[in-house]
């Protein structure tokens, strides 16, 4: 999964509209890019690892997943993650697949 083009776009102008037009550590001008995939954090606990049980019915509201985009300056490195769903209009999908993910899919 990847982030929809139009989407970025306008996480883009919204961020230049809040005075985010160069790195706030190094000041660099231009050298913030945009990931074109989101970033999952998982707010809550560690996540279940191969050898743990299944937590079960009922305990699936003890974590909050996050989908963050993902802003990292080319210069110095300083990394910003901000929430999706600040950004996100009514039901309009934010997310669409991955091309090599299609491809690995039909590979098998």
């Amino acid at each position: 999964m990847r982030w929809r083009p139009s989407f970025l776009a306008e996480v883009s102008r919204a961020l230049q509209q809040l005075g985010l037009r160069a790195c706030p550590v190094c000041g660099s001008p231009d050298a913030l890019g945009i990931g074109r995939y989101p970033a999952f954090l998982l707010d809550g606990g560690p996540a279940s690892g191969p050898g743990d049980a299944p937590l079960g019915p009922g305990h699936d509201d003890d974590y909050d997943l996050t989908v963050a985009i993902r802003i990292e300056c080319a210069a110095c490195g300083h990394l910003m993650l901000f929430n999706s769903s600040t950004y996100r209009t009514a039901d309009e999908p934010i997310l669409v697949r991955d091309h090599a993910q299609d491809e690995d899919q039909l590979r098998q």
